[in-house]
């Protein structure tokens, strides 16, 4: 198949061991090659995907894992409910991410699920428990040894008997069951499983924690660990479905922006420039990355925001009721998601069409280090010396690293905040969303940001197609809108 042409051809890329704070191994080197990945990825058919490269995809992704896994065998649960997330947005199935990123089943097809990977000497197991019809998750995951839920149970109980009580009888009746037995032997027994990723303590907890704490009660030498510590570094390091669909998801987010702030105009309220970003996207086949967020910023600057309990960030919205007057600027920040991949963009344009004098000040500071920190993305960099520059920046033009209150960016894939260690190097293969603003109390705001992909010799601004600098945004704000016949309309119901 054309995957495996691609994967033999090409040199692999390992990243190195990684120890945790006791010191010990906490995931394996594992093999990923850029190039192969992204020259698949221009390939992929998004809207109607092969089945068998699918498979291969998917199977690979699990063929990472298993090489990273430092010891022992890892347990990933899907997961239909997740608690709210304590200050920063999710989407409802946030954390069955990690199933889906290992077997590409979601929804319903997911429910009551779990996926057991095992590296021994022998084999690499592969073991996927579902509530599904068995032959129908076969064939649609590629994975050859799918077994009723419900075994799930018998095969850990009968696993997590001492080592000394098998007989050969035994491990040739229980092969897996054995074969997990054997690589736990006789003292520590390590199990990575999927602890919740966004919790708090004070809410009522996943089931799943429940059947963590019997197999700590009913073998004390079970030591469970947090398989994300594994399954992090993999999913920071895009494959080729990975990186199709945030350029997906960027290529709607961009049609989102361009209709919804071309339609803006004094009088139309947060709200309705909001709606009309979102129905851009679900109509072409998107989800929310994470709740659309318009407002106005007069020269004045906002009012005073309602201060947000901690863990009540989801109830309160992040466009709202206010008209837009003469003179606002439109700050934005969205993003479409696309097969689970988040875009995650900022704008700011001149509701009116143009910069005031200040205005444009300002935005061409903001633009100025925006231009400049992407421009150092590439292999090498830490997030700390993009952050300083735009720290420093910032800085000599006025002081405005006073009002900047966050980090320069983040990871983006399957969450808009993605998972990651923003403690190493950039490498190959990693999407970054780039952000930054200059805010000063007596406003307006002026904030940008970008995806970026870190490749082989530098970087691929990825949207850089959505209109940023002074005369494409002015443009954009006097732009015709497809919607125009719709928002001019004197009647409403």
């Amino acid at each position: 198949m054309r995957y495996s042409r691609i994967i033999s051809g090409a040199c692999l890329f390992s990243l190195s061991t990684a120890t945790d704070l006791r010191g010990e191994v906490s995931q394996q080197p594992f093999e990923y090659d850029y190039r192969a990945e992204a020259e698949l990825a221009s390939s992929l058919n998004l809207d109607n995907p092969d089945p068998t490269e699918m498979r291969e995809i998917f199977a690979r992704r699990r063929q990472r894992v298993l090489q990273a896994i430092p010891g022992g065998a890892m347990l990933i649960f899907s997961v239909e409910w997740v608690q709210p997330r304590r200050l920063e947005f999710q989407v409802p199935d946030s954390d069955n991410h990690d199933f889906v990123f290992l077997t590409g089943i979601d929804g319903l097809a997911s429910v009551g699920s779990a996926l057991l990977l095992l590296p021994t000497p022998e084999q690499d197991w592969v073991v996927l428990y579902t509530s599904s019809n068995v032959a129908t998750v076969q064939e649609q995951s590629g994975i050859d040894d799918v077994r009723p839920f419900s075994q799930l149970e018998q095969d850990f109980s009968v696993a997590m008997t001492d080592y000394r009580d098998w007989r050969i009888t035994q491990i040739r009746r229980w092969p897996l069951p054995a074969a997990l037995a054997r690589k736990w032997g006789s003292s520590r027994k390590v199990l990575h499983v999927n602890y919740p990723r966004f919790f708090r303590l004070g809410l009522p907890e996943p089931s799943r924690l429940a059947l963590f704490d019997r197999f700590r009660r009913f073998s004390p030498e079970i030591e469970l660990r947090d398989a994300a510590d594994i399954l992090d570094p993999v999913r920071m390091l895009h494959d080729a479905w990975g990186l199709a669909n945030l350029r997906r998801a960027v290529a709607i987010t961009r049609e989102g922006i361009l209709e919804g702030l071309s339609v803006a105009r004094p009088g139309m309220t947060e709200s309705e420039v909001m709606e009309t970003v979102d129905f851009v996207y679900r109509y072409r086949g998107a989800t929310l990355g994470f709740p659309t967020s318009v407002r106005r910023h007069p020269m004045g600057g906002r009012p005073p925001a309602p201060h947000i309990p901690e863990g009540f960030i989801q109830y309160v919205s992040r466009s709202g009721a206010e008209a837009f007057a003469p003179a606002d600027i439109l700050h934005i920040d969205t993003g479409a998601a696309f097969n689970h991949y988040s875009a995650d963009v900022q704008r700011s344009i001149p509701i009116d069409g143009r910069f005031n004098e200040r205005q444009r000040e300002l935005y061409e500071i903001a633009l100025s280090v925006q231009r400049a920190v992407i421009e150092q993305v590439r292999p090498g960099v830490t997030w700390w010396e993009l952050h300083n520059l735009a720290d420093r920046m910032l800085r000599e033009a006025g002081g405005y690293d006073e009002y900047w209150t966050y980090g320069i960016g983040h990871f983006i894939g399957m969450e808009v905040h993605d998972e990651g260690d923003y403690t190493q190097p950039l490498q190959p293969g990693m999407v970054l969303a780039i952000e930054q603003g200059v805010a000063p109390p007596d406003g307006p705001r002026l904030a940008l940001e970008d995806d970026v992909l870190v490749t082989e010799n530098g970087h691929e601004w990825i949207s850089r197609s959505i209109p940023i600098e002074v005369d494409e945004v002015e443009a954009l704000a006097r732009r015709s809108s497809s919607f125009e016949a719709f928002v001019t309309k004197r009647e409403r119901p």
